[in-house]
């Protein structure tokens, strides 16, 4: 008997979760492609790419050139009137390269005759094409207080001796994509001249601040306020000799004035003290006096040499005329004070302030 047979019929499997499966895939992918194109993408470091840097010309630093009309001495003030020097060099600045270059920093030192004198450091910034050229002035204050050896040098230069300079320094400039600093060498030298003499000062006595008074029943004082105007570039020492004071033309007495500093473009102030002897006065002289100090104004008049120089070197008349005129008021002090400082009463509304001609 034949036994019956099972038929097993395969069925074919759904295609559904094969699909869906694909679709996530590419979803993910998607994503990540995406992810990836906006995330920031690293620079590469060209330190890692670049292993050698072979310039194909030369390089050069910064040319300077000395514009000596415009290189001088500007101002100088001797040891105690400021011990002062400023001085302006003018040079040009050339670009000899082949491509544009920025001069960002000039790192300096500038000696006169030798001896180091001040240093400091330039940031002009100038850009410069090939071949160009543009000005570069160093305006350099120096003090020479403890520079002895310079003092004499710095005089001359205003009698005519070319004093000589030298400024030396490294010099850091730019290109588009690199920086260059040079090692330091001498940027530019020549020699200072002073562009001016030196000038006469300008002399007056200011009545509101003289005095005529009485210390010592014997000995009457009179205070002279004097102011020295100076309007060049050289500062200097005035002194005078055998100044003599006159009321109303006659000579009540006669001092001199030891050195005052005057610097450049400033005014001093000297104070002139006449201590009076009574009993070398003549009669008429004498008899001003007491008329003065009895309260009437008197005509005082300074006469005599005012001479300014620069340490020694040079010396000059200063120019006064007839003299020094100026009115004072009268005033007295107790003479029962001796050991008293000169002072006075308040001068009246019409105390003149002038110099005679």
């Amino acid at each position: 008997m034949t036994q019956p047979i099972d038929v097993v019929r395969r069925t074919r499997p759904s295609r559904a979760p094969l699909r869906v499966a694909r679709v996530v895939g590419a979803v993910a992918v998607l994503v990540v492609l995406v992810v990836a194109a906006c995330s920031p993408t690293s620079r590469p470091s060209s330190g890692a790419e670049i292993t050698s840097a072979t310039p194909i010309g030369d390089v050069f630093g910064p040319r300077f050139e000395l514009l000596a009309e415009e290189t001088f001495i500007e101002r100088f003030d001797p040891p105690g009137a400021g011990a002062a020097l400023v001085v302006a060099i003018a040079t040009t600045v050339r670009n000899p390269n082949d491509f544009p270059v920025t001069i960002d920093h000039v790192d300096y030192r500038l000696s006169l005759a030798g001896v180091s004198v001040a240093a400091g450091v330039l940031e002009p910034g100038l850009e410069l094409t090939p071949g160009d050229a543009q000005q570069l002035t160093w305006r350099v204050d120096a003090d020479l207080a403890e520079r002895r050896e310079l003092w004499r040098a710095v005089v001359d230069a205003y009698a005519g001796t070319p004093l000589p300079f030298t400024i030396d320094g490294a010099v850091r400039f730019t290109s588009e994509a690199y920086a260059f600093t040079t090692r330091s060498r001498t940027l530019v030298d020549g020699s200072l001249l002073a562009t001016q003499a030196v000038v006469a000062p300008r002399l007056r006595l200011d009545g509101r601040e003289s005095r005529l008074t009485i210390v010592r029943a014997d000995a009457p004082v009179v205070s002279l306020a004097l102011f020295a105007v100076n309007v060049g570039d050289v500062g200097y020492f005035l002194s005078g000799r055998e100044l003599e004071l006159e009321l109303n033309g006659h000579v009540l007495a006669t001092i001199d004035l030891g050195p005052v500093p005057v610097p450049a473009g400033e005014t001093s102030r000297a104070d002139l003290l006449f201590i009076i002897d009574r009993g070398r006065l003549s009669r008429a002289a004498g008899e001003a006096l007491d008329e003065a100090l009895a309260g009437r104004r008197g005509d005082v008049r300074l006469r005599g040499a005012f001479v300014y120089d620069v340490l020694g070197v040079d010396s000059y008349l200063a120019p006064i005329g007839e003299g020094l005129l100026v009115t004072l008021p009268a005033s007295r002090l107790p003479s029962a004070a001796p050991e008293a400082t000169p002072g006075a009463a308040e001068p009246g509304e019409d105390d003149q302030d002038d110099a005679a001609p």
